[in-house]
């Protein structure tokens, strides 16, 4: 007889493991596919922290590594910080324009970048002692003094 009683509650305790177990990738699951693989490849094996969509549509992911992502409503990536921590080389190469990328690796920068973000006129690359603005269309890079340079 004290079978019968303990079934719920032992219905109940599985219920909330299994209910555990999904939340856990819940928010991987919430990820538009897009913005999955782009976290895979440049961050891979990192667990989601925190994803929601602003009243904007740009969706908003922290990642565990402390990583800070931002995606337009195209799931094109907008902002990609480091809060203090560096971006993966790869990402750097892959993601910056050529010219750009050259630049940052003349100057040894490559290991160096901490916040990328970028629109459709503009890349902001925030380096360990500078912040360099790259405008698409003319090639040039901008230094927060006003220091120009042609790529």
């Amino acid at each position: 007889m004290t079978h019968r009683r303990n079934t719920p509650i032992l219905l109940s305790v599985l219920m909330g493991l299994i209910l555990a177990g999904a939340c856990s990738n819940s928010l991987w699951d919430e990820l538009p596919s897009p913005i999955a693989r782009f976290i895979a490849e440049y961050f891979p094996g990192s667990g989601i922290k925190s994803y929601d969509i602003g009243n904007d549509s740009t969706y908003h992911v922290r990642i565990d590594n402390s990583v800070s992502l931002a995606f337009n409503q195209a799931l094109d990536w907008t902002v990609v910080d480091g809060n203090g921590g560096t971006l993966p080389e790869v990402f750097v190469q892959d993601q910056l324009p050529p010219a750009l990328f050259r630049y940052i690796q003349e100057g040894e920068d490559a290991g160096n970048v901490f916040r990328v973000s970028r629109d459709p006129t503009y890349y902001k690359v925030t380096l360990h002692d500078t912040v360099l603005t790259y405008e698409i269309e003319t090639g040039r890079i901008t230094y927060p003094d006003g220091t120009t340079r042609d790529t």
